[in-house]
C-alpha cells in the first residue's frame, strides 16, 4: 500500500472516530437539554462543532442540518438572552454561508452571511477584541459573494467596512489587511472612482511588497494582482509616469518568475 493510500486510510479512521465522539457528546447534551432547558445553549454549541466535523468528513448536507438546528436554538432564545446566544448563532450563520457557497448556492449564502454580519455588528461594541476579527471575515465574505454576483454597488459597502477594520487586525494578519485594502480600492476603481481607490491600492501594494520579501512563493501572485489594479487606477487619473514605473515592476516580477521556472527541475 502506497504512502498516500495509507495516509488517506488513517485520516478516514481518524475522522470516523472523531465523528463518533461528537455524536456521543451530542446525544448526551440532548439528553440533558430534554431535562433542563438551560442546556439548550450547550446543544447549540455542540451542533456547531458537530457540523464542522461532518463537513471535514464530506457529509455537507448533514452539516447543514446541524447548523440549521443550532440557528433555530439561537432564534428561540436570542431575544431573552442575546449576549449568551447571539455569538453562537452568528457563528452558525457564517459557517452555514461558507458551506452553502461551497455548494454553489450563492443566494442562500448571501442571506446567511448577511444575518451573521448584522449580529456581529451588534456584538462588536460589547467586545471589540473578540468580535472585530469575525466581523471582518463576515464582511469580506459578504463583499466577495456580492462581487461574484456582479453587484459591485452592493459589494462596495461591505468591502469599505472590512477595509475600515483592517488596521485593527493583529500584526500577524498583514495578508488579510492587504486583501481588504485591495478589495475596496479595486471595486472603487471598477465603479469609476479611481481617485478614491488609489490610497487603498497603494497601501495594499506596500504591504504585499513587504510580504513578498518574506515569502515570495506565497505572496507574489497577490502583489501582481494589486500592482495591476494600481497601474490601471494611476492611468485612469492621469498619473502616467507612476503607472509606467508599476508596469516596469510587473515586467521585472514576470521575468523573475520565468527564470525561476527555467531553473526548477520539476517544471519540465
Amino acid at each position: 500500500m502506497g504512502h498516500g493510500r495509507r495516509w488517506r486510510r488513517k485520516r478516514q479512521d481518524w475522522l470516523t472516530r472523531d465523528l463518533d465522539n461528537a455524536e456521543f457528546t451530542l446525544k448526551l447534551t440532548r439528553w440533558l437539554a430534554a431535562r433542563w432547558s438551560r442546556h439548550d445553549f450547550d446543544v447549540g454549541s455542540v451542533l456547531l462543532d458537530y457540523a464542522r466535523r461532518l463537513t471535514e468528513a464530506g457529509r455537507r448536507e448533514e452539516a447543514l442540518a446541524a447548523l440549521n438546528e443550532s440557528i433555530a436554538i439561537g432564534n428561540r432564545h436570542i431575544q431573552e438572552k442575546p449576549l449568551r446566544y447571539a455569538p453562537n448563532m452568528a457563528a452558525a450563520l457564517l459557517t452555514k454561508a461558507h458551506l452553502l457557497a461551497d455548494l454553489n448556492r450563492i443566494d442562500e449564502a448571501l442571506s446567511s452571511v448577511t444575518g451573521a454580519v448584522d449580529i456581529f455588528r451588534t456584538l462588536t461594541p460589547t467586545d471589540p477584541e473578540r468580535f472585530e476579527p469575525v466581523l471582518f471575515a463576515a464582511l469580506t465574505s459578504l463583499g466577495f459573494w456580492r462581487h461574484q454576483r456582479g453587484d459591485l454597488d452592493a459589494a462596495l459597502p461591505a468591502f469599505r467596512d472590512a477595509a475600515a477594520l483592517a488596521p485593527k487586525l493583529p500584526a500577524t494578519r498583514d495578508g488579510d489587511r492587504a486583501m481588504a485594502l485591495h478589495n475596496y480600492g479595486a471595486v472603487l476603481h471598477k465603479l469609476g472612482q479611481s481617485k478614491e481607490g488609489l490610497p487603498y491600492l497603494e497601501q495594499a501594494v506596500g504591504i504585499r511588497r513587504r510580504l513578498v520579501k518574506e515569502d515570495r512563493e506565497r505572496f507574489e501572485r497577490d502583489l501582481v494582482l494589486s500592482l495591476r489594479n494600481y497601474e490601471q487606477s494611476l492611468s485612469a487619473v492621469g498619473r502616467y509616469v507612476e503607472a509606467i514605473e508599476v508596469v516596469e515592476e510587473l515586467s521585472a516580477l514576470a521575468g523573475r518568475s520565468s527564470r525561476a521556472k527555467e531553473n526548477d527541475p520539476g517544471s519540465t
